[in-house]
């Protein structure tokens, strides 16, 4: 009583040495609904009702007791235990009972109460996604009229206002008042000088080789001069006064801003994303 309806059914089939093919031929059901039937794969047949039908006219042919075939099927497609029940007198009758023994299958509901099924049909799940979708269509009219007639009498210094979550950008360093335009030097060389205002980072490299790297001391200027590029890299640009050559450029950024920029003999030139 324990195994499922597929295997009940495929059992009763082989001891009576009928094979699929022959099944079909006495039923007219294709042979991909038997062996669905067969394999428990109800997904691939017609529809609930008609599933129903085949397993039906399957079981009178094996001689199986119908009741119990349609509550075997009922069991695993609701995915719930199977619970015994005691048939109805007019249950009884409607079927013709081919064992005596008692069934431990609860009786599905006859080709009659089949019959008169509509909507009722349908699987649980599909009521509450009905449900919802009507919950949530009402809940937005609602809500749509409420906005709509509240809105038309209401003014509109009573609508609050919602303050940004932007984060505040950055403030543009601070230069001086005239920015001197790029001079090369006479030699054709360009010299990169930082003054450090507080502790902070940085790496200066000239012509690809490395002349400062660390927490630069605010006593210690930084200076280094090269032929073809001078770079520096920082993450903290208002930390540190920029100069080139003779020329005073102001802060080298902004405050806590990530800086890296580079210079050659005929001016500032621009870096590769690192």
């Amino acid at each position: 009583m324990g195994e499922g309806l597929g295997l009940w059914l495929r059992r009763a089939r082989e001891a009576r040495n009928f094979s699929v093919v022959d099944v079909e031929e006495q039923l007219k059901i294709r042979q991909r609904y038997l062996q669905a039937l067969e394999v428990g794969d109800y997904a691939a047949l017609p529809g609930g009702i008609q599933a129903r039908g085949f397993i039906r006219n399957y079981a009178r042919f094996l001689g199986l007791p119908v009741e119990e075939a349609l509550a075997r099927y009922q069991a695993e497609v609701e995915g719930r235990p199977m619970q015994p029940r005691i048939p109805t007198a007019q249950q009884l009758s409607s079927e013709r009972i081919i064992h005596d023994r008692p069934t431990g299958f609860a009786p599905p509901p006859t080709e009659a109460e089949e019959a008169n099924v509509g909507s009722d049909s349908l699987p649980p799940f599909i009521w509450g996604l009905i449900g919802a979708t009507l919950f949530f269509t009402l809940l937005a009219g609602g809500a749509y009229l409420y906005l709509k007639i509240g809105g038309e009498s209401s003014t509109v210094e009573s609508i609050p206002t919602i303050p940004p979550t932007q984060p505040v950008a950055l403030t543009a360093a601070p230069q001086p008042a005239n920015v001197p335009i790029f001079a090369p030097a006479a030699d054709n060389r360009v010299t990169v000088r930082l003054e450090p205002g507080e502790h902070a980072w940085v790496r200066l490299v000239a012509d690809g080789k490395v002349v400062f790297q660390g927490v630069a001391d605010p006593a210690q200027p930084l200076q280094a001069t090269a032929s073809e590029r001078c770079q520096v890299e920082t993450g903290n640009g208002g930390a540190f006064h920029l100069y080139i050559n003779s020329g005073d450029y102001g802060l080298l950024g902004a405050s806590g801003e990530v800086v890296r920029r580079a210079w050659s003999p005929t001016g500032e030139v621009p870096l590769e994303e690192p």
